[in-house]
C-alpha cells in the first residue's frame, strides 16, 4: 500500500509539474505569433501593399495585356539571334562562376580549412560577391569594358562565384566524415582526398545547383540588357520605350520558351548523370 501511495503521489507531482509548463509554451507561442503579426503589419504598411490599389490598376493591366495581342513577329530574327547571344552569356558566365568558386569552395569549408583566417577571408569574398546584385555588377563592368555582351558575361560570372561558392562550401561541410576517415586510412595525400572521398558524394548537389544557375543567369542576363549589357534585355526596354506592345509579347514568348529548353535540358543532364529516378 505505501508502495502504491508513494508511486500516486509521484504520479500527482509529475502531473503538476507538467501543468506548470503548459502556461510557459502557451505564452511564448503567443509571443511569437504577435511578434509576426507586427513584422508582416510593419512590412504591409511600409510598402503600402493594398488590395484596393491592386484592384484600381487591374483595368489598366487587362488593357495592356489586350493591346499585347497578337504579337507581332516582324522582327522574330532578331529577338532569336538576341535570346540565342543571352544563353551564350548564361553558359559563360555560369562556367566561368563555377571554375573559380570550385577550388576557393574548399578553403570555405570548416571541416577541409582549420585555418580562421583562409576560411572567413574567402567567406568574405563570397559574401561580397554574392551581396552585389548582378544589375549593380553589369553596370561596373559596362563603365570598365563598354557595352555588349561581355560586361554581362562578367556580370553574372561575379555574382555566380559567390553564390555557388557559398552552396558548394556548405555541400562539403555535409559530407560524410567516416568516409573521408577511410580514404585518409589509405594513405591517401589531401588531393586524393578530396577527389575520392569528397568529390563523389558532392557531385550531385553540384550538379544541381551550376544547373540551376544557369537557368538563373538566363533570366538575370535577359535584366542585363537594362545597363547595355547586350542579350535580349537590350530588345525588350527598347520595344517597351516605344509602346511595342505586340513585339513585347513576343519577346517574353521567346523568354519563357527559352527557359523551358533550359530546364528540359536540365533535368536530362540530372536523370543521366546523377541518377534521378522515379519511385514506382
Amino acid at each position: 500500500m505505501a508502495r502504491q501511495k508513494t508511486g500516486t503521489c509521484t504520479e500527482k507531482q509529475d502531473f503538476n509539474m507538467e501543468k506548470l509548463k503548459l502556461p510557459k509554451w502557451k505564452y511564448k507561442g503567443i509571443l511569437i505569433g504577435l511578434l509576426v503579426v507586427i513584422i508582416y503589419y510593419w512590412a504591409v504598411t511600409g510598402t503600402n501593399t493594398s488590395p484596393t490599389n491592386f484592384a484600381k490598376g487591374f483595368p489598366f493591366m487587362i488593357d495592356f495585356i489586350r493591346r499585347m495581342f497578337p504579337p507581332d513577329i516582324s522582327n522574330l530574327g532578331t529577338f532569336l539571334l538576341k535570346a540565342v547571344e543571352t544563353l551564350q552569356m548564361a553558359i559563360v558566365g555560369s562556367t566561368l562562376g563555377a571554375l573559380i568558386a570550385l577550388p576557393l569552395s574548399f578553403l570555405a569549408a570548416r571541416n577541409i580549412m582549420p585555418n580562421k583566417f583562409v576560411y572567413h577571408t574567402i567567406r568574405t569574398i563570397f559574401d561580397t560577391c554574392r551581396g552585389i546584385n548582378e544589375i549593380v555588377w553589369g553596370i561596373i563592368f559596362v563603365s570598365m569594358v563598354g557595352l555588349g555582351p561581355f560586361p554581362g558575361v562578367l556580370a553574372l560570372a561575379a555574382h555566380v562565384t559567390g553564390a555557388l561558392g557559398r552552396y558548394f562550401s556548405e555541400a562539403i561541410e555535409t559530407v560524410d566524415p567516416e568516409v573521408i576517415k577511410a580514404v585518409i586510412s589509405t594513405g591517401a595525400n589531401k588531393i586524393q582526398v578530396i577527389v575520392r572521398g569528397i568529390i563523389p558524394q558532392v557531385k550531385p548537389l553540384f550538379i544541381n545547383y551550376i544547373l540551376y544557375y544557369l537557368e538563373n543567369n538566363f533570366r538575370a542576363a535577359t535584366v542585363l540588357g537594362l545597363v547595355g549589357a547586350g542579350g535580349i534585355g537590350m530588345e525588350l526596354i527598347t520595344s517597351m520605350r516605344l509602346f511595342r506592345n505586340q513585339e513585347v509579347l513576343t519577346i517574353l514568348i521567346i523568354m519563357v520558351l527559352m527557359v523551358m529548353a533550359i530546364d528540359r535540358f536540365s533535368a536530362y543532364i540530372r536523370k543521366n548523370v546523377v541518377k534521378v529516378e522515379a519511385l514506382e
